[in-house]
């Protein structure tokens, strides 16, 4: 007659977070042999299981309804489930460290979209307000930075618009490097360049509508972009200067007579 050994002797498990185990049934499962311990779930125990930190089947630790059971394998290492779930508050405080970085580093950088959106949007208006063609934007934009709960949707408006600003001056810089052939041989005067160069200036500095106000004074809303781009350079080139005196033509009444004929009527 064959004989079998006996497995080891049942040994009570802990009582982790206030669970009153029942005495073990050995079960022959599809692992091996195990010892099942069932015991009602305890508050403590939910609330460890509910944290998601620790992968308890793994650690022989199963749920059924209301129930957790224990299968306790003849070899099964208990310090090693001790450890697991002696670690489990280390771990929870550990993810929620993390949680909270992610959250603050979230929060800053939103803090710095947000102060760059300000900070852009303000110097674009103050320094080249000239620059912002549409009205209804300089309105949208002063609203905003008037409110002090700017969120991302809104600074990622500001910088749209300061974007689409630059585009604006970009778009005119590369049309006056481009030659203007009627103007090309007055151009070519150094005295002529130099005097348009002063003379887009002095319609510049009355432009304080940016061409927003329809006045006589200043530049028109055709004009106003090249107007400020001209005046901002440190001096024309022939390209440039044939541009000044096509704007210049057009706004020649709001020129001194000495100036107008110093541009168009050279010695």
């Amino acid at each position: 007659m064959a004989h079998t050994t006996p497995p080891p002797p049942y040994v009570q498990p802990p009582a982790w977070w206030g669970l009153e185990w029942q005495s073990g049934q050995l079960h022959y499962t599809r692992v091996g042999l195990r010892y099942r311990s069932r015991a009602v779930r305890t508050p403590e125990c939910q609330e460890a299981m509910a944290a998601g930190v620790t992968d308890f089947s793994a650690l022989g630790i199963t749920c059924e309804g209301r129930d957790v059971s224990f299968w306790q394998a003849p070899d099964h290492d208990m310090d090693a489930v001790q450890i697991a779930i002696d670690g489990i508050p280390a771990r929870v405080a550990a993810r929620e460290a993390t949680r909270a970085a992610a959250a603050a580093a979230e929060a800053q950088r939103i803090a710095d979209l947000v102060a760059r959106a300000r900070d852009e949007a303000t110097r674009s208006l103050k320094e080249r307000g000239w620059s912002w063609a549409r009205r209804i934007d300089v309105d949208e934009a002063q609203g905003l930075l008037q409110r002090p709960d700017l969120d991302v949707a809104d600074a990622m408006r500001l910088l749209a618009m300061v974007k689409r600003a630059a585009a604006n001056v970009l778009r005119s810089e590369d049309k006056v490097a481009l030659l203007h052939p009627p103007e090309q041989n007055l151009a070519a005067l150094p005295a002529v360049r130099e005097a348009a160069l002063a003379a887009v200036r002095l319609i510049t500095a009355d432009d304080q509508d940016r061409a927003m106000v329809q006045n006589d004074i200043g530049w028109s809303k055709s004009t106003t972009l090249d107007g400020h781009v001209l005046a901002a350079l440190p001096e024309l080139d022939v390209a440039q200067a044939s541009h000044a005196l096509r704007l210049l033509r057009v706004h020649h009444k709001q020129l001194p007579r000495a100036v107008v004929e110093s541009l168009f009527a050279p010695a």
